[in-house]
């Protein structure tokens, strides 16, 4: 089966458990090269599959990515309503950011 002209699809067949830690490797941060080479997937193909924004890849890594970051600003949430002033001032920057990054966003229509 021919994707584009340049590339063979052969479909990477992951479990749930693989899925899984495809999620709790991005939100520690690891690269999707470095993602494959945990679950010995085939590198050219797991990529091929990351960079296709609708595939189940692409969407466990950003899930990993969203919920590890929603945990440490959940916490943060929770820190600064009970009024450490550090986590207020570290709440609202990164507030800050994210409206900034979905602004950006959303005038590249990129979601």
């Amino acid at each position: 089966m021919i994707e584009d002209t340049n590339h063979l699809v052969v479909p990477l067949k992951l479990s749930q458990e693989e899925y899984e830690s495809i999620e709790n490797l991005a939100a520690c941060n690891y690269s999707p090269t470095q993602v494959a080479v945990y679950l010995t997937a085939p590198i050219d193909e797991f990529l091929y599959q990351y960079k296709k924004p609708d595939s189940l890849v692409r969407e466990h890594y950003d899930r990993g990515v969203l919920l590890a970051q929603f945990e440490v600003d959940n916490k943060l949430l929770e820190n600064a309503k009970s009024g450490n002033i550090t986590a207020t001032q570290e709440f609202k920057k990164a507030q800050e950011k994210r409206t900034f990054e979905n602004h950006k966003n959303r005038i590249l229509n990129e979601g």
